[in-house]
């Protein structure tokens, strides 16, 4: 996955997306798996044909020996996969939805989940599932209108990495567990300081257009939202203390302004030793024990700072069934089974990702035996908040860029720029009832 994991489509892409959906129908009424279907039990003498979609190859592995589990249960049903490229899997999805060919089970984020459930597309997945298995927040995140669009499949959460050597050559000390807003700023101070002659800033990250790794955990650790109700927060005054916090560390030269990490990725940055700590999820530890190698050891990662409270947003994808399958319950059935706890402690042995199944997460965090990975689990399981998304969030969230990079920048009142920032986006969402 890239650093970034919202992944999602632009403002007008979304807004088409949702009203091809909305005249394909869908849903229990008119889609090809209308009925009682989803209610059927299978046994091992159930025959179907299934489609499975998903876009990164590089969890082939793991999915395929899921399929594999499945298939000894129900040798007579037929699973194909179809692999496709994040960059064309929405595509190709609106024009399965037009053609009421979706796949049977698919990969589903969290900013996309409304946009198909409220358009009747998926199918629910309520039943004799574990939900109190998995993260709260993340349940909640694949929750439409009181009911179970997805089950989830793996997840991220935010945390600070930090490079020892860079603090030990500054003279600063290193970040220590419950540590505070105050502590990181005046570290990332005092590093800055010391490295200017030598490009070295105490914090480089992607503040620009990135709050699932920056501002929107800030906001929420001061005591803000991103979104309630169907109401922007970002107009709350705590919400604007996580904004305010980040300009005035950009200010001061405690992190790297936007026109520096948007000519050189923030993750370089650190890699190359030109930044001490660096704000990022999970997804990062491959590309940064690639980078150090032989040097591991001098590189750990701590939970983020903290203000009036611990908090970070978590994200991850989920296992959903499309409403059109022709084999609803054999669909189903694979999505738990995808989702279960004996296929995520395949993923987590495999090491594609954080698996959300409660218990199953120890082998992910064994694969980087020097560093305090156990810090995103944590995260997971004690004070995580549901990525914030509506029914088009890339109508809103492709523009929290325009708003707030120069107000991060020093170019803008932050509080403006904020107060700007929620009267568009509570229009947006006015415009989605």
């Amino acid at each position: 996955m890239s650093l970034n994991r919202r992944h999602f489509l632009t403002g007008t892409a979304m807004i088409a997306v949702a009203a091809t959906l909305a005249a394909c129908g869908g849903g229990s009424s008119s889609g090809s798996g209308s009925g009682t279907g989803t209610d059927e039990m299978i046994t091992a003498d159930t025959e179907a044909e299934l489609t499975l979609a998903y876009w990164d190859k590089n969890q082939t592995p793991t999915v395929e020996a899921n399929i594999a589990s499945f298939k000894e249960k129900y040798p007579n049903i037929t699973v194909t996969t179809n692999l496709t490229v994040y960059n064309d899997y929405w595509t190709k999805l609106r024009t399965q939805a037009e053609g009421n060919t979706m796949p049977d089970v698919l990969w589903m984020n969290g900013p996309n989940i409304q946009l198909y459930a409220s358009n009747g597309m998926l199918a629910p997945v309520d039943g004799d599932i574990p939900w109190d298995s998995y993260p709260a927040s993340l349940v909640e995140l694949y929750t439409w209108d009181g009911t179970h669009y997805g089950i989830p499949k793996d997840y991220d959460t935010i945390g600070v990495f930090y490079n020892k050597k860079i603090f030990e050559a500054a003279g600063v000390e290193l970040p220590t567990a419950g540590w505070t807003w105050e502590d990181f700023h005046a570290k990332a101070k005092a590093i800055s300081d010391w490295g200017k002659d030598q490009g070295i800033w105490g914090c480089a990250t992607t503040v620009n257009g990135d709050g699932q790794g920056t501002y929107y955990n800030t906001m929420l650790q001061a005591g803000g939202f991103i979104i309630k109700d169907g109401k922007s927060g970002f107009d709350d005054p705590k919400s604007i203390e996580g904004l305010t916090c980040w300009a005035e560390w950009i200010a001061d030269g405690s992190v790297a302004p936007p026109t520096v990490v948007t000519d050189t990725n923030p993750l370089d940055m650190f890699n190359n030793g030109k930044s001490a700590m660096f704000w990022a999820g999970d997804w990062s530890c491959p590309e940064i024990v690639e980078s150090f190698s032989g040097e591991v050891t001098d590189v750990d990662v701590i939970d983020m700072p903290s203000k009036a409270k611990q908090a970070t947003v978590i994200h991850g994808l989920a296992w959903t069934t499309s409403s059109q399958s022709k084999n609803p319950a054999a669909a189903k059935a694979l999505a738990i089974h995808m989702a279960s706890q004996a296929s995520q402690e395949v993923e987590g042995k495999n090491g594609t990702a954080i698996p959300a199944f409660t218990g199953t997460q120890q082998p992910w965090i064994d694969a980087y035996p020097d560093w305090n990975c156990q810090i995103f689990v944590d995260a997971a399981e004690k004070y995580s908040v549901a990525y914030p998304v509506s029914k088009n969030t890339s109508v809103w969230a492709d523009k929290e860029v325009d708003y707030l990079n120069p107000a991060f920048a020093g170019e803008t009142d932050v509080t403006t720029a904020a107060t700007e920032l929620a009267a568009f986006m509570n229009k947006a969402l006015a415009e989605e009832k």
